[in-house]
């Protein structure tokens, strides 16, 4: 297991590909450290900028300290779920796009997530977080 070093951290940003994507700030919340830090490090190496939290509870925190772009969350995070988060986090960004992504398919989450977030079913392949991030930061610039 990967020690959590600060109740949020920055993950070190590699020289930037896309212009946009180096101002985008994306907020990964996974309470599977592997699986987050490797979402992280792919959104990463795309050339975003991105924050990580372990839990809804972390992610809060920084959401209250941080304006984020991008908030990509599972839905089961083992305490609060990723569906009130995203809730939460909307209403204090309201600008904000919402990726959730579960092992569970949309249809068993579909009363419960907020109108216009995307979906990402697990396992994902990491082109596909890249691809949906890139989507949703194409669709919130043309708003």
């Amino acid at each position: 297991m990967m020690p959590i070093s600060s109740l949020w951290s920055r993950v070190p940003q590699p020289e930037c590909r896309l212009a946009e994507a180096s101002r985008t700030r994306v907020l990964v919340v996974e309470d599977d450290l592997l699986v987050g830090a490797m979402a992280a490090e792919a959104l990463v190496e795309a050339g975003f900028t991105v924050l990580s939290a372990a839990s809804a509870e972390e992610a809060n925190i920084i959401l209250a300290q941080e304006a984020i772009d991008v908030l990509f969350t599972d839905i089961d995070l083992g305490g609060r779920d990723g569906c009130e988060l995203a809730h939460q986090a909307l209403e204090a960004q309201p600008g904000l796009a919402v990726v959730l992504t579960s092992g569970r398919s949309r249809r068993c989450h579909a009363d419960r997530l907020p109108q216009g977030a995307a979906f990402l079913a697990k396992p994902y392949r990491l082109p596909h977080v890249i691809d949906e991030v890139s989507r949703v930061v194409e669709a919130i610039s043309s708003r």
